[in-house]
């Protein structure tokens, strides 16, 4: 290792250790996440110096971009670094395969998990059916070192074009491959030991709803927008804290395991709850407690992704969007179905008798289908005004056992 690449080494290491010492100290995921990708910027600027080009934005034709999570500064400790080595030619691309395999060898010699690919421009305007997770991780591509009007060239022009082109292509396939993965955990954000990234409700699920922010608004007008302000702002701001929760737990169960594990187990359940992580004033909590915190942080995003599906329900015209519409001859005199979700019949203040809130839940388990926003809406507003109060209610266990032996409890 030269002698630059050792003070690279040693800087690295010395940030690795503040931004513990200062989670650890403030329990904030985000700002660790962002601290380390800060980190890796410094790191991989200096490595381009010594193994691409002298000057920071050279050589012409030729630029390092940062992908995925670390395009977004979202750098959990032990996140993969994804980089994408860009050239404007082939011929470009061929010159540049040494030096740029050398930079990418030489961040793993200093403990980075580097994932890399080199890619032509006209290439990253193409939509790789065999290759989604690479077309979504353009979107959030992030300029590093060379060429910065190649990399220009790449956000103004070619993936607004590959975007307004493909948004039909890119909505489908990650509407698909979201319903596969939510598949796999059984279709529920209640899960025993979560897997913070990849369950519904999970960190993956609120990247899904800044892809799909993102693609609407570049296939509407061009422009690049911070996802998070196009989001509706009735849901926005409850995900805004859900994502603060999950990303300061994702934090925590990294420095615990030492390794990219978001197995959320029991034992960790009872560290974090102990330790308040996720929580303002670091908070202790019981471990039930602290997990039904979870729970809501993981519905806010579920609803959230859920509903920018609903409004890219043209794009997806797909056969399960004609079994969403068979399912609305489901609605009686109480509720109506519209695309499997609920919407209730009934005047605003129902819900505050017993029987009414529990039959709405029935039909729910009964049919397989969801709340609409407007019945979440009504019944939260209910909940504390509800008379008499549902656990004093008569003849409740009749009625939970009705939704408890239902085919979709």
């Amino acid at each position: 290792m030269t002698n630059d690449s050792a003070l690279l080494s040693d800087f690295y290491a010395r940030q690795t250790a503040r931004i513990r010492a200062e989670f650890e100290s403030s329990g904030d995921g985000r700002a660790a996440a962002l601290a380390r990708a800060a980190a890796v910027d410094t790191v991989v600027s200096g490595l381009h110096k010594i193994t691409i080009a002298p000057g920071l934005a050279g050589p012409l034709g030729f630029c390092v971009v940062a992908l995925g999570g670390y395009g977004r500064r979202e750098l959990f400790p032990h996140s993969d670094v994804d980089l994408l080595f860009l050239s404007e030619t082939e011929g470009i691309q061929r010159q540049m395969k040494d030096r740029a395999a050398t930079m990418a060898r030489t961040l793993w010699d200093l403990g980075l998990h580097v994932s890399n690919t080199s890619r032509e421009l006209a290439d990253c305007g193409r939509l790789h059916q065999d290759n989604l997770e690479f077309s979504i991780s353009l979107l959030d591509s992030r300029y590093l070192a060379g060429d910065v009007q190649l990399f220009g060239r790449l956000r103004d022009n070619v993936l607004p074009h590959l975007v307004a082109r493909d948004r039909r292509d890119l909505i489908r396939r990650l509407s698909d491959t979201t319903g596969d993965r939510h598949a796999k955990h059984g279709n529920t954000i209640f899960h025993l030991e979560p897997n913070l990234k990849e369950v519904p409700g999970g960190l993956r699920d609120y990247h899904v709803a800044r892809w799909l922010a993102v693609i609407f608004q570049l296939a509407d007008s061009a422009k690049w927008v911070e996802p998070e302000s196009a989001w509706p702002s009735a849901l926005s701001s409850d995900v805004a804290g859900a994502f603060d929760f999950l990303a300061s737990t994702r934090t925590f169960v990294h420095f615990r395991m030492g390794r990219d594990d978001n197995l959320l187990t029991y034992e960790l359940q009872d560290e974090a709850a102990a330790a308040g992580v996720g929580t303002s004033a670091k908070e202790m909590l019981a471990p039930e407690e602290w997990m039904r915190r979870y729970f809501r942080q993981a519905r806010a995003i579920d609803r959230l992704v859920s509903t920018l599906f609903d409004e890219a329900a043209p794009a997806r015209a797909s056969l399960y969007g004609m079994f969403q519409d068979w399912r609305s001859r489901l609605s009686t005199a109480d509720f109506s179905v519209v695309r499997g979700k609920i919407l209730p019949k009934q005047p605003p203040g129902a819900f505050r008798d017993p029987g009414a809130l529990l039959g709405l839940f029935e039909f729910a388990a009964r049919h397989g289908l969801e709340l609409g926003r407007e019945a979440e809406r009504r019944v939260i507003e209910a909940l504390p005004k509800m008379d008499p109060p549902l656990s004093g209610a008569p003849g409740l266990w009749p009625s939970f056992r009705a939704i408890l032996a239902a085919p979709h409890a």
